[in-house]
């Protein structure tokens, strides 16, 4: 399969780095596809349908450091295994865990005043998972909408909506507030 994926890429350089990218992370994706999926094929399709995804942003991580693309592939191949799991169970609910945040402190605009970090990823970790991954790849990742949207197989518009919903499910949270 990698053969494949060197393919769709352009330069000797861009594929010597996607080998190397994919020979650090594929067991790492491989064992969190399993502990989702408990189907080792099925677990192989989810982590090849990630790294065919990451083809389309390649170029823009090679600018992040080695944990940021990680836990982009992380997140990748976790929605990527659900998608699969809900296709063949229709039920699934995964949490995502604190190893994302890097900073002590967050601020945003739409949220107001600088918050600890820690509370905002654990409101992040509370919202429904459509919006807690798109939250993590558009502000943590730096992904725009149309990154988004490749990476999880949404269109643009869906992927919008569901960040202008995250933020305000977000706010309300922080506000005390508990947005349904």
């Amino acid at each position: 399969m990698l053969l494949l994926f060197l393919s769709m890429l352009e330069t000797p350089e861009e594929k010597q780095e996607f080998a190397e990218l994919y020979a650090a992370n594929k067991d790492r994706m491989f064992n969190t596809a399993k502990g989702i999926l408990h189907d080792e094929y099925l677990a192989e399709d989810a982590v090849n349908e990630a790294f065919l995804k990451l083809i389309y942003v390649f170029k823009k991580f090679k600018k992040l450091s080695c944990n940021q693309t990680r836990n982009y592939l992380v997140i990748i191949v976790k929605s990527t295994s659900i998608d699969i799991y809900n296709k063949r169970r229709k039920i699934v609910e995964i949490s995502l865990d604190e190893s994302y945040a890097t900073d002590d402190r967050y601020e945003d605009e739409a949220l107001g005043a600088p918050l600890d970090y820690s509370e905002v990823v654990e409101a992040i970790d509370r919202l429904p998972e459509i919006y807690s991954e798109a939250l993590y790849l558009s502000y943590y990742f730096g992904l725009t909408a149309n990154e988004i949207a490749n990476s999880l197989n949404l269109s643009v518009s869906a992927v919008k909506l569901r960040l202008m919903r995250a933020r305000l499910k977000l706010r309300a949270m922080l506000e005390g507030s508990d947005a349904k």
